[in-house]
């Protein structure tokens, strides 16, 4: 993601990643702003309230993506293992 920067009346450059309001982060995400705001109340996803504005970065958004990537990941892993129930009733069934 670009950096955006700024300079201080010292001379000193600061850059830092660009800030995403609710509704824009909510429409990367394709999810509705309330739904964003309430994983952001919970804790769940990275953001910070200024001037009574929820504001998120992409990074974060793209770090709570990751991670629900990977808890489906595992559930489907665990959803399609077959159960030792049914290894045992296979080895059963080929005595």
């Amino acid at each position: 993601m670009p950096q955006a920067g700024f300079q201080t009346s010292s001379g000193r450059t600061y850059e830092f990643e660009p800030l995403l309001d609710c509704i824009e982060a909510a429409e990367l995400l394709r999810m509705h702003p309330e739904s964003l705001k309430r994983l952001a109340r919970a804790g769940r996803i990275a953001a910070a309230k200024m001037g009574g504005v929820w504001r998120f970065r992409a990074s974060a958004l793209n770090a709570y993506m990751q991670e629900m990537t990977e808890k489906t990941r595992s559930g489907i892993a665990q959803t399609m293992a077959p159960s030792e129930t049914a290894i045992c009733g296979v080895r059963n069934w080929r005595k």
